[in-house]
């Protein structure tokens, strides 16, 4: 199956976003470098033992990547090594995005309460990034991602997402899984660097 990052800064990571030429370019470039050595070591010391290392251009490889990323032990370690990637401006989502997402999320809504998770709630818009809006699951403490049952029925529902993206997904549970989280706190991941 094929999922994609939530992490703006990954994903930049991991399609090399960038240019080239002047000396503020070079230092940008080894910093980025940095940030993805940095991030593959935070994700392989939060359980994702395979996640690989930036090759030389600094750059996370994607077709190694994505097949971890459907794993909930990934979406916790992301959630808990966002902090070492680059503080990015990406490109926003197109109200088409976000609405093939939702449209997406609403059926993969449907398919997780038709496999018995009758607390699965419909999506909302995220109310964490309101100048960027993306479609998500709040799913407080009602439901635990991570648990083995509810994996396999987000595998199973996974191909009504759009693109293959995996749906983004806030969850106090996930939270409770980070050391040094404050109680009440919510982590979030999933989704998609292009698509919400």
């Amino acid at each position: 199956m094929i999922a994609t990052i939530a992490a703006t800064g990954l994903a930049l990571l991991i399609c090399g976003c960038g240019g080239g030429g002047s000396s503020s370019t070079t230092s940008a470039g080894s910093a980025k470098a940095s940030a993805a050595l940095a991030f593959s070591d935070c994700m392989r010391s939060h359980g994702v033992s395979s996640f690989p290392d930036p090759n030389s251009s600094g750059e996370i490889p994607k077709n190694e990547v994505v097949p971890l990323a459907s794993s909930p032990q990934f979406r916790v370690a992301q959630t808990a090594c966002q902090h070492v990637l680059p503080n990015t401006n990406p490109p926003r989502s197109t109200q088409a995005e976000v609405q093939a997402a939702l449209d997406g999320m609403v059926r993969f809504a449907g398919c997780m309460r038709s496999r018995g998770v009758q607390q699965w709630p419909d999506p909302t818009i995220d109310r964490h990034h309101p100048n960027d809006p993306r479609p998500v699951f709040d799913l407080h403490s009602s439901v635990d991602p991570t648990a083995p049952q509810i994996s396999t029925d987000m595998d199973e529902c996974q191909h009504l997402m759009p693109q293959s993206t995996s749906p983004y997904i806030c969850s106090r549970v996930v939270a409770e899984r980070i050391p040094g989280s404050p109680p009440g706190a919510e982590g979030c991941g999933g989704g998609s660097a292009t698509v919400p």
